[in-house]
């Protein structure tokens, strides 16, 4: 087994810390969940992160990719229905939209589970100040009330898209170290293509925390929701050309074709 790639790790923060902060939002709000935010004036902030979380715990076994099959569907739900006005409400709203999904009993029971805790209840009334001064006791909180660890893909996840709310809405102060990235079919694919091997779970966020590091040091404002976001939405991203296209338009094409040399040793022209 070849050593831990520490120095692939390096150069890639090294490229990426060359992307502006104000390119690192605009990817986050490229991410499908971000669809659902021309909902946050109808909902207000506590009912909204409430929807977000449980549909991020539930993003997972899907019909097809979540960009066109999990994300635009379930936007139309929430904009054609009227605003729950308690969790009860949400859990009927939700509890039809899951009865149609893969899995649909385990993604009920995750339904019923979180909208029936004490955590949800909590959330339901909150304000952004109280979830970006709580945001690493919400982490621990909800990896016990799911029962899952707090590495878990599904329980980062929503923490990520917790993260990415408060981000897109100008609430930038909360602490988003120590949770690593969802680790999903992409970021492990991206992953094997950058280091030339698959890599475990762990090794696969260690991997990605070490950019993250590199990156930070001359973008201290750039976390690992922003990374993800990039990482996810170029995961499947199987040619230099649509690499340098997907740059291309954040008006920073010369990144993709940087990372493109990281990855096959030859840019294209």
């Amino acid at each position: 087994m070849n050593p831990f790639p520490f120095s692939k790790a390096q150069e890639l923060g090294k490229i990426l810390s060359k992307v502006p902060l104000e390119i690192w939002d605009r990817i986050v709000g490229n991410e499908p969940e971000a669809m659902l935010l021309d909902q946050l004036p109808r909902y207000g902030f506590g009912k909204f992160a409430t929807l977000m979380i449980i549909a991020a715990l539930n993003d997972y076994q899907l019909k097809g990719p979540a960009e066109e099959k999990y994300w635009p569907p379930l936007h139309m739900l929430i904009r054609e229905s009227l605003v729950p006005e308690t969790l009860e409400d949400m859990k009927h709203i939700l509890s039809e939209f899951y009865m149609k999904e893969r899995f649909r009993e385990a993604k009920l029971k995750r339904l019923n589970k979180f909208l029936d805790s004490h955590l949800a209840q909590k959330l339901w009334t909150s304000n952004p100040e109280d979830v970006s001064n709580d945001f690493k006791r919400i982490w621990v909180d909800l990896s016990r009330v799911m029962g899952q660890k707090r590495s878990d893909k599904t329980i980062v996840f929503a923490m990520k898209t917790l993260g990415l709310v408060l981000t897109l809405i100008g609430h930038t102060d909360f602490d988003f170290s120590e949770i690593p990235i969802p680790v999903d079919v992409r970021v492990k694919r991206l992953t094997a293509k950058l280091v030339g091997r698959d890599l475990k779970d762990e090794e696969v966020r260690h991997f990605w925390d070490e950019v993250l590091k590199e990156i930070r040091k001359t973008q201290p404002g750039v976390n690992m929701i922003h990374l993800d976001s990039l990482v996810w939405q170029i995961g499947q991203k199987n040619s230099c050309s649509k690499l340098i296209s997907y740059f291309g338009k954040f008006q920073v094409p010369h990144l993709g074709r940087e990372l493109c040399k990281l990855i096959t040793n030859t840019a294209e022209p």
